[in-house]
């Protein structure tokens, strides 16, 4: 007797069925859900994106350290100093956090270390009333002011970073000053002269660098030497590179991209204020490829350089080959 095995092969394939079925309808419902929050996506990133973006044309910032130190480095050129030596974009006020700047350009340098190699941007500012010197201008890295708080600045050309540079110091509002807490008069209180602060309150006064001058009685003053060998005994005036005050330790500054060098040019016979004393690029008063020069009594070179203040205000550094020689051994100057 044959045996029929459709009914129960049909029986068989139905459940089967059954299973394709089911999957399909799972993977339709995931595929859904997988879409709407595709299409939340773009509206959050393009909130995080929008957030992200500098979208103020005016106004002052507040700056913020982005290692958490507490403390910004305002400098005096946009970088850190190269590895392996201890001068260059030296530091010349240390701001606190919440300090407010008014940012005057920018300018992509050299890389910061922990920082992407692209991440090179610093700004030049303005510190304000609160500052330890308010109106000191220096630069310090982009990461130092949150986004939110950048405003829109044109590019440091060397002329803007000149005039901003050697421009006088804004005045400050006594309205935005903040005045110093003054402790009250007690019966042993002598006259009050030299009015008696705590160590927290004197603090801000203190500056991380020698740039504050000096006493008269204690300024030493040095002599340009504006002059190169001309042969084997003689010495002439520089006329074609005159000597000029930089903003760091470094020769050829008026090449440099940007531009370091301080406007207005140096003659023999001018006289400056000697502040502090660095090390920085060698230079020669003579033709190091030219040996005619060799025996020449007053061939000097050195990698000594002075921090200067000019009659009119103007400070930078300048090497000690373009002084009189009793002037380049130094002077007992502090270290910059």
């Amino acid at each position: 007797m044959p045996i029929n095995l459709a009914p129960n092969t049909r029986r068989g394939i139905r459940p089967l069925l059954v299973i394709p079925v089911v999957l399909v309808a799972v993977l339709t419902g995931y595929l859904i859900a997988a879409g709407r929050h595709d299409d939340t996506a773009p509206a959050d990133g393009a909130k995080v994106a929008a957030a992200s973006k500098v979208t103020r044309d005016s106004g002052d910032s507040v700056i913020r350290s982005h290692d958490g130190s507490g403390t910004v480095n305002l400098r005096s050129c946009p970088g850190l100093p190269t590895a392996g030596q201890t001068t260059g974009c030296d530091i010349i006020d240390r701001l606190s956090d919440g300090t407010v700047v008014t940012m005057e350009c920018w300018i992509d340098s050299g890389a910061v270390p922990g920082r992407a190699d692209t991440d090179r941007r610093w700004f030049l500012v303005t510190p304000g009333a609160g500052a330890p010197h308010p109106g000191r201008r220096g630069y310090v890295f982009s990461a130092e002011i949150p986004v939110e708080e950048q405003v829109r600045k044109p590019w440091c050309s060397n002329d803007l970073i000149n005039e901003l540079l050697t421009a006088p110091e804004p005045p400050i509002s006594p309205s935005q000053t903040p005045t110093p807490a003054t402790p009250p008069p007690t019966a042993s209180s002598t006259p009050t002269t030299s009015p008696s602060t705590s160590p927290s309150s004197a603090a801000p006064t203190e500056t991380p660098t020698s740039e504050s001058r000096p006493p008269a009685a204690a300024e030493v003053i040095v002599t340009v030497q504006n002059q190169v060998t001309n042969g084997p005994t003689q010495m002439r005036e520089d006329t074609q590179n005159p000597a000029y005050l930089s903003t760091r330790p470094v020769k050829q500054c008026d090449d440099r991209k940007p531009a370091c060098n301080l406007p207005g040019y140096l003659a023999s016979g001018d006289r400056l204020v000697a502040m502090c004393q660095t090390t920085g690029d060698r230079v020669t008063n003579g033709e190091d490829y030219n040996p005619d020069d060799d025996p020449n009594p007053d061939l000097d070179e050195s990698t000594l350089w002075y921090r200067l203040r000019a009659p009119e205000g103007r400070i930078g550094y300048l090497s000690v080959i373009w002084l009189a020689s009793s002037d380049r051994g130094g002077l007992g100057l502090p270290v910059c």
